[in-house]
């Protein structure tokens, strides 16, 4: 009897276990840490080493953005070792055939995080955009693997980039240039160096032109964006968040002085929380 019951119920049973929905990627996301560049503070640093599992860690440096990447490499890696990583590993990858290289991607998949330098964020897009490194980094991140940058590695984090070009002494329309960016977020735009160097009128150009919400990070200063999608302060200075949600726009932009009504403006300091 027992039997007979099992084979009327296994059709149901394997009907069920057929339509068991895939996992979801976006609840396995890993965390980003984003700084503003300038100086690194050791609790800044030392926040990157324990996401990517502390002492334990495989961190791997791309110093790419640097006209100095064979100074700037070793010294990243020396900090992460000083911290007590013991396996940190600088990746010189120069141009897009490095950054389609199996032999350097392969090497990378064994890395339990990854931290990008300052410099000229546009070479990393040129050089990492649609490669097969850039794909590897997308997927990791999904995977539950940190990913890190200062300055131009900052930048770099969000769909929108802003490329470090244009006039941000005026507010007008096509005044600010931005590019595609690596895209671990596609719902703000991320500039850097932002109170030390008056960025303001550029991340509100951004945000006006992108109806996107805008964060300023300060030097000495960062954020760390958990699985979540809230975001924490840690360092020195301060995080400027300009929201657009409820703003009242023009539904067409002209050309010439950008216009906006109802921003919502806030700022946060070292270990206030807010939502991406």
């Amino acid at each position: 009897m027992i039997k007979r019951i099992m084979l009327l119920l296994l059709p149901s049973i394997l009907l069920i276990l057929n339509c068991t929905p895939p996992a979801d990627l976006s609840s396995k996301k890993g965390s980003l840490l984003i700084i503003g560049g300038g100086r690194r503070p050791d609790n800044i640093m030392q926040k990157f080493v324990d996401l990517c599992g502390g002492t334990k860690a495989k961190i791997a440096v791309i110093p790419t953005a640097s006209s100095y990447y064979k100074e700037a490499g070793p010294k990243y890696v020396k900090k992460f070792k000083e911290l007590g990583v013991m396996d940190a590993e600088a990746f010189n990858i120069l141009s897009q055939e490095d950054a389609d290289s199996d032999s350097i991607v392969n090497k990378l998949k064994d890395f339990d995080g990854y931290f990008f330098g300052g410099g000229n964020q546009n070479k990393l897009t040129e050089y990492f955009l649609d490669s097969k490194a850039q794909q590897l980094f997308l997927e990791s991140y999904q995977q539950g693997k940190s990913f890190g940058g200062t300055s131009a590695g900052a930048a770099i984090m969000s769909e929108i980039m802003l490329t470090g070009d244009g006039n941000w002494t005026i507010l007008e329309k096509d005044s600010v240039k931005t590019a595609r960016g690596f895209g671990f977020l596609d719902n703000v735009i991320i500039d850097q160096h932002f109170f030390k160097r008056k960025r303001f009128n550029r991340l509100l150009n951004a945000v006006i032109i992108n109806r996107t919400k805008g964060i300023g990070i300060d030097e000495a200063t960062s954020i760390w964006v958990k699985p979540d999608g809230t975001a924490q302060v840690i360092g020195e200075s301060v995080v400027l968040v300009v929201d657009p949600k409820n703003a009242v726009m023009p539904e067409k932009l002209e050309a010439g002085v950008l216009t906006s009504q109802d921003l919502k403006l806030s700022i946060y300091k070292h270990n206030d929380t807010f939502r991406l």
